[in-house]
């Protein structure tokens, strides 16, 4: 919630979702330009958003935000996350890239 208030004060659009099932959703109704995905959700791993939104060839840039095992970070990069970050949140390097 702390990202997409920081989101909202820039000026970005933002839509929230608490789980793979909501961000899948959320991601074929919208098709955001963004996706900022944390990997451990409650009902599997921000991974498989990921997975998911690269087999439908959607124009959308991912944005991976975790604190997890770097295992995971490693394998979201191999699966297609064009930025990664660790928290706690580096804000401004965030803005950066999404201003790109």
């Amino acid at each position: 919630m702390a990202i997409s208030r920081i989101l909202k004060k820039q000026g970005f659009a933002v839509s929230e979702a608490g789980s793979v099932a909501d961000a899948m959703d959320s991601i074929e109704h919208r098709r955001p330009d963004w996706i900022l995905l944390d990997l451990m959700l409650p009902d599997g791993c921000g991974i498989d958003v990921l997975r998911r939104v690269r087999a439908q060839h959607l124009a959308t840039k991912v944005c991976v935000i975790t604190g997890c095992a770097w295992d995971l970070f490693n394998e979201a990069r191999n699966a297609g996350a064009e930025h990664t970050f660790i928290k706690p949140l580096d804000v401004t390097r965030l803005m950066n890239v999404m201003i790109q």
